[in-house]
């Protein structure tokens, strides 16, 4: 989906994610396996030691085989834990996956952050993103509760930050705040 600018962050997240929702899963994890790849080709990715991984759910880009990759070739893999308290990210340490996860309300694997090692932002070499949708500029459109942002704004700035998206959720323009953090790399496919 190429078209222009939204109205509001509001319309377009919920045109998105009607459209990504009409996708079959197994699409969703052929196509997913081929945007992995292509991360897992690139300098960045094959320089950071420790790596923030979203955990995929529903019909986001699947994430579940890139951790375990990770794990495998030792990376210190860190992943997210919803705080609904603040709307803030926890960052826990990753061992084994997805062992020692379990699922929350909204149907995401997350570690305990009680039973876990906690990761601070500025140890992260490379975050690697969940996003509704993109513009090639590294625009982000997020589930509009601003985790990431937040998360984002405390980083070092050797953190490199990439998000893959399927090219049909790729805009020219998508509304934005000033809040909104700018994404390093889009991988698209």
């Amino acid at each position: 989906m190429k078209g222009g600018l939204f109205l509001n962050k509001k319309d377009l997240r919920g045109k998105v994610l009607e459209l990504r929702n009409s996708i079959s899963d197994e699409e969703i994890l052929n196509r997913s396996t081929i945007l992995m790849n292509k991360i897992k080709k690139m300098e960045v990715f094959n320089d950071s030691k420790t790596i923030l991984i979203y955990v995929s759910f529903d019909k986001e880009i699947d994430t579940h085989d890139m951790i375990k990759d990770c794990l495998k070739i030792g990376k210190n893999v860190v992943t997210p834990i919803c705080n609904t308290k603040d709307r803030t990210l926890i960052l826990g340490k990753t061992s084994m996956f997805p062992e020692g996860f379990h699922k929350t309300k909204y149907g995401i694997l997350e570690l305990d952050p009680k039973e876990c090692d906690h990761v601070n932002i500025k140890e992260i070499d490379l975050i690697i993103m969940p996003g509704v949708a993109f513009t090639k500029k590294g625009e982000r459109l997020g589930y509009g509760a601003g985790y990431y942002d937040k998360l984002l704004a405390q980083k070092s700035l050797h953190t490199i930050t990439v998000a893959p998206v399927f090219e049909e959720f790729i805009f020219e323009d998508i509304p934005t705040d000033k809040h909104d953090m700018l994404i390093d790399y889009i991988i698209s496919g």
